[in-house]
C-alpha cells in the first residue's frame, strides 16, 4: 500500500535512528524508482570541456547494471594532442563490501581502445591534432561527426527507457536546425518541439518511430543509425527545397 511518512524534528526531542535512516534512504529510493526500467548510460551531467591540454568532466550520474553512480565533483584529466582516436571511458570496478556498505568504485581514463560494454561506458571520443583546440560546440548537425578536434557524442549512451538514446546535445542541435528549414513538414515541427521541451532528452523508440515515418524504411540499430537517419532527413529537406526552386524557375521560363 502507498504510505506517507515524514520525520518531525522538534526541540528537546531525541533523534531516533529510524528518523535518520529515513533521511538517508529517501533520495536513493526516489531516484531508483524514478529510473527503474532505464538503460545503462548517462542519467544527467558529465558535460565536457577542454582547456590548456586538460579535459574537464562536470558532476553527473551514471546508471550501470541497475545501479546509480554519483560523481559530486568535477574531474580533470590530462589530455594532450596525439592525433589519434581516443576514448574517454568510465570503468566499473567489482563491487565490494566495506563497513556494512556495498561500494561500487569506478575509474575514468583515456585510451585508444573501443569501450568494453560489459564493464565500461563511453563519455566521448575525439582525435585532437597538434596545435589545435578540442571543441564541443557544433556549427551544424553534420559537424557533430567532424573527424578532427571535435568532441564526438553520437555513440555515447544516454540513459533512456529500455534502450539507450542519443545525447541531448545531438538532439537539440537537430531540433534547432530542422526548425530553420523551409521544407520541413508538421511532423518535423512536432518532433523538434518535443526535443526542445524536454531539454534534448527523448526515448530511443520515439526517435526511431519519427525517422521511420519520415523516411519510410527501418533505421539501423544503435545511436549511429539514429544519427544517420536524422542527418538524411535534413539532407532530403535541402534537396526538396532545391527541386522546388528549380521547378519554379522552369515554370517561369515556360510562361514567358
Amino acid at each position: 500500500m502507498f504510505r506517507y511518512e515524514k520525520p518531525l524534528f522538534e526541540k528537546k526531542r531525541l533523534l531516533r535512528i529510524e528518523m535518520l535512516e529515513q533521511l538517508r534512504d529517501y533520495p536513493r529510493d526516489y531516484l531508483e524508482i524514478l529510473y527503474s526500467g532505464y538503460s545503462d548510460g548517462i542519467v544527467c551531467g558529465c558535460t565536457l570541456s577542454w582547456n590548456e591540454e586538460e579535459l574537464m568532466i562536470t558532476p553527473g550520474i551514471l546508471k550501470h547494471k541497475e545501479r546509480l553512480y554519483f560523481m559530486k565533483n568535477p574531474v580533470y584529466l590530462e589530455c594532450k594532442p596525439e592525433d589519434r582516436v581516443r576514448y574517454l571511458k568510465v570503468q566499473f570496478l567489482a563491487m565490494v563490501q566495506e563497513n556494512s556498505k556495498e561500494i561500487g568504485n569506478t575509474r575514468m581514463y583515456l585510451n585508444d581502445k573501443h569501450p568494453d560494454s560489459a564493464c565500461e561506458l563511453e563519455l566521448c571520443r575525439f582525435r585532437l591534432q597538434e596545435g589545435a583546440r578540442l571543441r564541443g560546440e557544433y556549427e551544424n548537425f553534420a559537424d557533430c561527426t567532424t573527424e578532427f578536434d571535435t568532441i564526438h557524442l553520437v555513440d555515447v549512451p544516454w540513459s533512456s527507457p529500455e534502450t539507450a538514446t542519443l545525447h541531448p546535445k545531438i538532439l537539440s542541435r537537430y531540433a534547432t536546425e530542422i526548425l530553420k528549414k523551409e521544407s520541413r513538414d508538421g511532423l518535423d515541427t512536432s518532433f523538434a518541439f518535443a526535443v526542445l521541451a524536454n531539454t534534448g532528452e527523448l526515448p530511443e523508440r520515439v526517435i526511431r518511430i519519427y525517422i521511420e515515418e519520415r523516411l519510410g524504411n527501418q533505421v539501423e540499430a544503435g545511436n549511429r543509425g539514429l544519427y544517420l537517419g536524422l542527418k538524411k532527413i535534413l539532407e532530403i529537406g535541402r534537396d526538396n527545397l532545391r527541386q522546388q526552386k528549380q521547378g519554379g524557375a522552369r515554370r517561369q521560363v515556360m510562361l514567358l
